[in-house]
């Protein structure tokens, strides 16, 4: 009798255990952590020249931004040329360098392929936010601009494939470092008062 007793509390204690979150690799040797809610594929990030990172924001820049560049119209156009931006600058409304700390948080985001298959991007494209990374003398060399309502995001050529985070977690963390401006579906009509007062 003691011994089924015995026997009984192991198997309860057993099927009690929590799922292990150690990573396993791959066939094609990439890292796989699972977890209760989603898969996680973690890569390196290749960008190694920054010397620092910067968030931006700003009011819905299709509203505003009228400048081609190279015969592309602001929807289509890239968004940094000659280690500059290629639309107003005047327009950014807050600007926050992230120290070391808030720099490995972000990456961490970056290089992990989080976003569930749920989260779809739609028509529309408003981008209000931007990470943009700067060299050791300022200039901008890459860059990921996102519209967080759309889930829509451009990104420079040398961040291509380090989208595949949910926007709502990186909104969360730009949230956390700082940055005030979100614009809801409800907010819209202020959003374009704001613009109207600016002349656009």
């Amino acid at each position: 009798m003691n011994r089924l007793l015995f026997l009984i509390i192991i198997l309860v204690l057993n099927s009690c255990k929590k799922e292990s979150n150690v990573p396993s690799i791959s066939n094609d040797g990439v890292e796989v952590v699972k977890s209760v809610s989603k898969v996680i594929k973690k890569r390196n990030f290749t960008l190694s020249n920054f010397s620092k990172i910067e968030l931006i924001s700003y009011y819905d820049r299709i509203a505003w931004d009228t400048i081609e560049y190279k015969n592309k119209e602001p929807f289509a156009k890239d968004l940094v040329d000659n280690y500059k931006l290629t639309f107003d600058s005047t327009m950014i409304e807050e600007r926050v360098t992230l120290n070391k700390k808030q720099e490995k948080e972000l990456l961490n985001l970056m290089v992990c392929d989080t976003c569930i298959p749920e989260e779809m991007s739609s028509a529309c494209y408003r981008p209000r936010h931007m990470i943009l990374f700067r060299d050791s003398k300022n200039r901008i060399i890459a860059y990921n601009e996102f519209c967080m309502s759309c889930n829509g995001a451009r990104n420079s050529a040398n961040l291509d494939g380090f989208q595949k985070y949910c926007l709502y977690e990186m909104g969360d963390l730009f949230r956390k470092f700082g940055i005030k401006l979100f614009v809801d579906y409800a907010d819209e009509q202020k959003e374009y008062e704001v613009l109207r007062k600016k002349g656009y």
